[in-house]
């Protein structure tokens, strides 16, 4: 076991995706326990400075734009960005590296790194193999676990410690004041004064993992006819919020579809609200860093692998009608021409889940109310 005393710098090398890097942010609560002053730095893409930027636990993210690169290598000003962040890089020693990435791209700046130790996975479950040629240090995980399980189990391997489950606490990232005071006029609008507030967020990158939007409107109808509710509606483009604009219109006097939200004040409104609905998404892995409870719609992926972890999240499977097996993505994801398991919902027996999962975990006299408990912030965890 090394000691505590011996880590004062750790560096994070997770640069995309979005949902991925949420995931990952597990990671981060169990080295600030074990680790409480040692300092942590994370190498990411540019375009996700602000989500890592905001994490209370990380003193800096390193950016860097690799895409930027790919596409204008012939560029002079791509490369000058790119000699600053390998400059940046090389002016921080660290004490140890967790390279939670495991591609080509994450090995090259693995490689450059003034870092002692050098942390990957193994080469029976590093995503790109040459990846291995960089670390000095890797270890096997199951991919049969969680994906937040297996970042986790990487960092604990190193520190021969006992598998732990991630932390169930949430976190709240740091918003500007002139956000937080947006964030407090949202849920001052008239529609939203009800005791249940409901966070629906129907989009995905796939269309094969959308919930339709007749089944969704049943769904919420069913819902609201047991509570007191009002949805906020989240939306991520241009057809999301056309989809969203169609259940407000369901929905007009408990319903308000919201502007485009950066992802830290979106975090920071999915804190406030009771539940969030959503499909596997970024939505979904957002509400796995918040102490608010998830209702999740799965149909071409495993939610044993991409669902938050912890009673406060439950997760419908839909059916797939071709008998499509599967561990952790269903080989049609992309090319599926029916996306039957999501089209085929049904919004009773959806709603009939909803309702079982929520009285098993909370007393009636909370159900009745609308009101989910939560802990108080403390030191940004909630």
């Amino acid at each position: 076991m090394y000691k505590k005393e011996s880590f004062c710098s750790i560096l994070i090398i997770k640069m995309s995706s979005l949902g991925d890097i949420i995931q990952a942010f597990h990671v981060l609560d169990y080295l600030r326990s074990t680790f409480p002053e040692a300092a942590i730095d994370w190498v990411t893409e540019e375009a996700f400075v602000p989500l890592v930027s905001a994490h209370p636990y990380v003193r800096k993210a390193l950016s860097i734009n690799l895409k930027e690169m790919k596409k204008g290598w012939r560029s002079w000003r791509a490369w000058k960005k790119i000699f600053r962040f390998f400059f940046e890089l090389r002016s921080h020693p660290y004490d140890i590296l967790f390279d939670l990435q495991g591609n080509c791209k994450s090995g090259v700046v693995t490689f450059f790194s003034r870092a002692r130790k050098k942390v990957g996975f193994g080469y029976r479950c590093v995503r790109e193999k040459p990846n291995v040629l960089f670390t000095n240090r890797r270890f096997d995980v199951s991919k049969q676990m969680n994906i937040r399980e297996q970042y986790l189990e990487l960092v604990q391997k190193f520190f021969e410690e006992k598998s732990l489950a991630p932390n169930s606490q949430g976190i709240k990232l740091t918003v500007s004041l002139e956000e937080q005071s947006y964030i407090d006029q949202i849920f001052r609008h008239r529609c939203l004064q009800t005791p249940l507030k409901m966070m629906v967020c129907p989009g995905s990158q796939w269309a094969n993992k959308q919930i339709p939007l007749p089944t969704l409107s049943q769904f919420n109808q069913h819902i609201k006819n047991k509570q007191p509710n009002s949805f906020l509606l989240v939306w991520g483009s241009e057809a999301e919020k056309l989809y969203c604009e169609e259940i407000h219109a369901q929905f007009s006097q408990a319903s308000l579809v919201l502007e485009k939200l950066s992802i830290t004040v979106w975090q920071n409104v999915m804190n406030a609200v009771d539940v969030v609905v959503a499909v596997d998404s970024s939505a979904l892995h957002l509400c796995g860093i918040t102490n608010t409870l998830s209702f999740s719609v799965f149909g071409p992926t495993s939610p044993s692998i991409f669902k938050p972890i912890g009673p406060r999240h439950f997760s419908f499977q839909g059916t797939c009608p071709y008998k499509k097996q599967f561990d952790k993505t269903c080989p049609l994801l992309r090319t599926c021409p029916t996306a039957a398991c999501m089209a085929n919902l049904n919004p009773e027996e959806m709603a009939a889940s909803f309702f079982s999962w929520w009285q098993l975990h909370y007393p009636n006299e909370v159900i009745s109310l609308g009101l989910c408990p939560k802990t108080p912030l403390k030191d940004g965890v909630l």
